[in-house]
C-alpha cells in the first residue's frame, strides 16, 4: 500500500463534522472524484475511488446530510488490473441535491442548469469549512510520490518528495490554491494538457498538509523518514570529512618520508640538526601516524604547530638537495 493511500485511509476514518463542514467536505470530493453526466434536465454523479475507505466516507456524508443511502459498487480497474475501484451513482433528486447545496451547478439567465467552475464563499467561509475542503480534496484527487522502503531495518528514501493535486480546470485551481494560503501553504500550480495540477515538493510543507487534513500517522512517518535521512546526510558528512582528513594525512607523510629518504641518500640524516634528526627517525619509525599521535610520542613534547614546523624545514632542506 502505498503511502499516499494509508494516508487517505486514515482521513477517511476521522468522524464527520459539523453539517457546514460536511457540505464543505462533500463539495469537495464530489468535485474532486466525481464526473457530472447529463441526466434530462440536470446532472447525474458518478463517484469513483481506489480506497474503501473513501467511498464508504462519502456514502456517511450523504446520509449525514439527507438521510439517503447510497448503493457502493466494486469492479476490477480496466487500467490498473491488480486494482479494484469502488463506485457510487448517484441521479434524480438526490443528484440536484447534492450538487446545488454544495453549489456545484447553478441556474443560468435561460433557467438551465450548468456546472460552477470555481469554489463558492457559500462554501468555504470560515477556518473550519476551509479545513474541510481541503481534506475532501485531498481525499479526492491527492496524490503523493512519497517511496519510503525498509530495507534491513532502516527506512530507506528514492527520490524526491512530491504531493500534488490534479483538477479539471485553472479557476478551481486558484480558488484552491488560495484557500491553501489561509493556512500558509504556498502550492504551486502547472497546467498540463488537459488539467492543472497543483503541487508541494517541500517536505515542512508537506508535512503541514497531512497535519491539517488529519493525517497523523502520516506525518509522523514523514517525520521520522526527514529525522532519519538527516542523521544519515551528517554521518556522510563526517565519514566524508573523516576520509578527506585521512588522505591529507597520508599525504602529508608520504611527503615527509620521501624528504627524509632524500636527505638519508645524500647528506644524511646524522647530519641535520639534533632536533631534526630525532622527528626524523620518529616519523620512520611511524610512518602512519598523524600530527596528534606523534605528538604523544616525542619527548620532550612538542605541540603540532612545533612538529609542522620542522617538517616544514626538513622538506625545506630536501628541496635545496639537488641530485643527478
Amino acid at each position: 500500500m502505498s503511502f499516499s493511500v494509508r494516508a487517505k485511509a486514515e482521513v477517511a476514518e476521522q468522524p464527520l463534522g459539523s453539517t457546514f463542514e460536511n457540505i464543505a467536505e462533500l463539495a469537495a470530493l464530489t468535485k474532486t472524484c466525481g464526473q457530472l453526466e447529463r441526466g434530462g434536465d440536470s446532472y447525474n454523479v458518478k463517484i469513483s475511488t481506489e480506497i474503501p475507505q473513501v467511498a464508504e466516507r462519502y456514502v456517511n456524508l450523504v446520509d449525514s446530510l439527507f438521510y439517503e443511502k447510497i448503493d457502493c459498487d466494486s469492479a476490477q480497474d480496466t487500467i490498473r488490473k491488480d486494482s479494484i475501484r469502488y463506485s457510487l451513482i448517484i441521479k434524480d433528486k438526490l443528484a440536484t441535491k447534492i450538487l446545488t447545496n454544495c453549489y456545484l451547478i447553478r441556474k443560468n439567465t435561460f433557467d438551465k442548469w450548468e456546472k460552477v467552475t470555481g469554489i463558492s464563499r457559500f462554501v468555504v467561509n470560515d477556518e473550519n469549512t476551509q479545513r474541510a475542503y481541503v481534506r475532501g480534496a485531498f481525499l479526492g484527487c491527492a496524490s503523493a510520490n512519497i517511496t519510503i522502503d525498509e530495507i534491513d531495518s532502516v527506512k530507506k528514501h528514492r527520490g524526491g518528495y512530491h504531493l500534488e493535486f490534479v483538477f479539471d480546470n485553472e479557476t478551481f485551481a486558484k480558488d484552491f490554491i488560495h484557500i491553501m494560503s489561509e493556512f500558509n501553504i504556498n502550492l504551486k500550480m502547472t497546467v498540463r494538457k488537459y488539467n492543472v495540477a497543483c503541487y508541494l515538493k517541500e517536505i515542512d510543507a508537506i508535512s503541514d498538509l497531512l497535519a491539517l487534513v488529519g493525517a497523523s500517522n502520516a506525518v509522523l512517518v514523514l517525520q521520522n523518514e526527514l529525522a532519519i535521512r538527516q542523521v544519515r546526510n551528517n554521518l556522510n558528512r563526517q565519514l566524508n570529512c573523516a576520509c578527506a582528513n585521512i588522505s591529507k594525512s597520508v599525504d602529508a607523510s608520504m611527503k615527509q618520508i620521501n624528504a627524509i629518504s632524500k636527505i638519508n641518500r645524500t647528506i644524511g640524516i646524522e647530519n641535520l640538526p639534533e632536533h631534526l634528526q630525532d622527528l626524523c627517525l620518529l616519523r620512520l619509525a611511524n610512518p602512519e601516524a598523524s600530527f596528534e599521535e606523534l605528538v604523544k610520542l616525542t619527548d620532550p613534547p612538542l605541540t603540532k604547530s612545533g612538529i609542522n614546523h620542522r617538517f616544514r624545514k626538513i622538506i625545506e632542506i630536501a628541496d635545496q638537495i639537488h641530485t643527478e
